[in-house]
């Protein structure tokens, strides 16, 4: 009884200090009861204020958490501010200040942090973490997680700078770390798995070390990746166990990066969905839950924008067709915020439901261009996903996009539950796009000849049958701009190829996985390809493997594996390479130990799977302009679509 008279009283007090003030428009913002069952948990971004959407214009009021996005990492491996003009510094005016008023003179900081405490002060339940890194700002994680001192200096200043200089502000951290081992902007080390989870167990040391001094638990979450070969790179049971839960960022599952339209955040995959089975939300979360997470510790991730393409054909609305490019978008080509999609699209374009993976998507046919994006009937449909899994609660990238109707109806789904999961398809085998056999071979000698090989290869890669892709519809001129020639064979210490690529300009620039923007020939391989027929994700028998030249002066050649079977990408420990130039491209050997393919049988009657796929750019600084490939349905991902290999004498 006594909190309900002291709330009525405070709303009172407040009602009549409004009363009594200059008549103006004020922006104070309710005071919410905040849920008791599942969290609500928004990205709040520094440079919201500079695009016109101060914290008191963003849809707050339902909020049970916000995540303050971002604190960088110095080189010495330290939290330090992100923006301190944005952080700190900014005064605001009355009419973007949370309360109405403009900011105090007496204030020990102002910016976003003041108007966040600010926030908290009308809403004490509402708690406040600081999200570490993101995209831009991972590159000096790995040099934090390095050793025990790093770690040590690294949660130290986190907590000294967060949780003890603005304690009124914040009540956790949230590490954005993108990504560990690979997959981000900056690679990182294969002791990244291992160090990430040390570097959370050291934060939680020193985290509840200050919590015990002043009876308080600081959160601990972390936003984690949902593409398979980065999921891979984590220690899932490690982590579960030092975090209050995990951000999962189902969203970002497609976008202009890929030459054909799909959905960005699709609930559900879809039985005509041409890419990768797992890169669905429910796909998703059933791989952390298979790893061991607990549901209670998963949160899922929601977009409040969407990804558009234009130069698609007015075939099934768009959907699923190759592109031309990326659409213009709110700020930036290809992406598109809610708010923006619902003031200027919406109100005339076409509006279409794939009730499979519960999402909408709106299509123009007069600009040929498509959009997938997210709105209060599918955030309904994933927040109801979230009660029916038992999952933690939703998470929103980021807050500012998008209005109140949309956390309405992720409210709407937490009280009313979810669609029920598509029936899936009765399971077929999948053809193979081709079978063949490899004859076993002997004295081949590594020296970028092809003395050692039969006259007729094995492979002929150069019709445009065998595209599988084009960054425009120009991208591949003929035999003369990018073709191969591909023998392989076997012994019982390996597999040996040898490649004859015509090329006319050749541009590569990097010895890492980046290298796939440059000119390269892959390797997919499928090493127990009888267990796993059916299954449509890369594990731990699965291989990608991209074999560069260099540049011929400065970038060495390499043989790089982004899936590389049960090990963390990298090199392939133990490959052999030789090449040599000549007029028209290069000749290309390699050799790839047994020892190096976990799972692999090199007998007589053994099967696998496999496809060679020879790769083009022609500009330098560019990216992938062109492939072919001996599976024309070949995906990066999926080994239903490698062919089937017989071992032979």
């Amino acid at each position: 009884m006594l909190r309900i008279k002291v709330l009525v009283l405070a709303l009172i007090f407040s009602l009549c200090l409004n009363g009594c003030a200059p008549s103006k428009t004020s922006t104070v913002l309710p005071i919410t009861t905040q849920p008791t069952g599942k969290m609500v948990i928004g990205y709040y971004p520094s440079w919201a204020t500079t695009r016109g959407v101060p914290l008191s214009a963003a849809p707050t009021q339902k909020l049970t958490h916000i995540n303050y996005a971002f604190s960088n990492v110095s080189i010495s491996g330290e939290c330090v501010l992100g923006d301190t003009t944005a952080d700190v510094e900014k005064v605001y005016a009355a009419n973007e200040s949370i309360t109405g008023k403009e900011d105090d003179n007496k204030a020990d900081f102002y910016g976003n942090f003041n108007q966040l405490l600010e926030l908290k002060k009308q809403n004490p339940q509402l708690k406040v973490l600081i999200s570490v890194g993101g995209w831009t700002w991972s590159g000096n994680f790995s040099n934090a997680a390095k050793d025990e001192a790093s770690r040590q200096r690294f949660a130290k200043s986190c907590i000294d700078l967060y949780l003890k200089q603005y304690a009124s502000v914040f009540d956790g951290i949230d590490i954005d770390w993108e990504y560990p081992v690979s997959g981000g902007l900056t690679n990182g080390s294969p002791d990244d798995t291992a160090n990430f989870t040390l570097l959370l167990n050291e934060l939680r040391l020193q985290m509840d070390a200050l919590g015990e001094t002043n009876n308080e638990h600081y959160l601990l979450t972390i936003a984690a990746p949902v593409g398979p070969g980065s999921i891979r790179n984590l220690d899932l049971p490690g982590i579960a166990a030092a975090v209050d839960w995990i951000n999962l960022m189902t969203y970002d599952f497609h976008g202009t990066w890929d030459s054909t339209t799909n959905f960005n955040a699709p609930l559900f995959r879809t039985a005509d969905d041409p890419a990768d089975a797992a890169l669905n939300a429910d796909a998703t979360v059933q791989r952390y839950l298979a790893e061991g997470v607990p549901a209670s510790k998963l949160v899922m991730g929601v977009p409040f924008y969407g990804r558009g393409w234009t130069g698609v054909a007015d075939v099934d609305h768009g959907l699923y067709q190759s592109a031309a490019g990326a659409a213009p978008g709110t700020y930036e080509a290809g992406s598109f915020e809610y708010n923006d999609i619902r003031d200027r699209y919406l109100p005339t374009w076409p509006y279409y439901w794939n009730q499979e993976a519960n999402v909408p998507w709106l299509y123009d046919s007069a600009s040929q261009t498509f959009i997938s994006f997210d709105d209060a009937r599918s955030l309904e449909a994933k927040a109801g996903y979230v009660k029916d899994q038992g999952l933690a609660g939703v998470m929103i990238w980021e807050i500012t996009q998008g209005d109140q109707n949309l956390i309405d109806g992720i409210y709407a789904g937490f009280a009313n539950g979810g669609p029920a999961k598509p029936t899936p398809m009765p399971k077929v085998i999948v053809p193979r796009p081709f079978e063949t056999n490899l004859h076993e071979v002997s004295g081949i000698s590594m020296d970028g000849q092809l003395a050692d090989w039969p006259e007729t290869p094995n492979f002929v890669l150069d019709q445009e049958s065998q595209i599988v892709f084009k960054a425009t519809s120009d991208s591949w001129s003929g035999p003369e701009d990018l073709s191969a020639k591909a023998w392989s064979g076997w012994a019982s210490e390996g597999l040996y190829f040898a490649f004859q690529v015509t090329d006319e300009r050749h541009v590569q620039s990097a010895a890492d996985d980046t290298l796939w923007h440059g000119d390269h020939m892959e390797i997919q391989l499928d090493t127990q390809m009888d267990e796993d027929y059916d299954n449509p994700g890369m594990n731990d028998d699965d291989f990608q493997i991209g074999l560069s030249l260099g540049d011929l002066a400065s970038v060495p050649s390499v043989g790089y594996a982004w899936f590389n079977g049960a090990n963390s990408p990298g090199e392939i420990q133990g490959l052999k390479m030789a090449f040599s130039i000549t007029d028209t491209g290069y000749i290309l050997e390699t050799f790839i130990p047994v020892e190096a393919l976990s799972g692999i049988t090199l007998v007589e009657g053994a099967v696998f799977g496999m496809n060679i796929s020879p790769s083009d750019t022609d500009t330098l600084g560019g990216s992938q302009e062109s492939m072919l490939s001996t599976s024309n349905i070949r995906t990066y991902a999926d080994p239903r679509t490698f062919g089937k290999i017989t071992l032979v004498k």
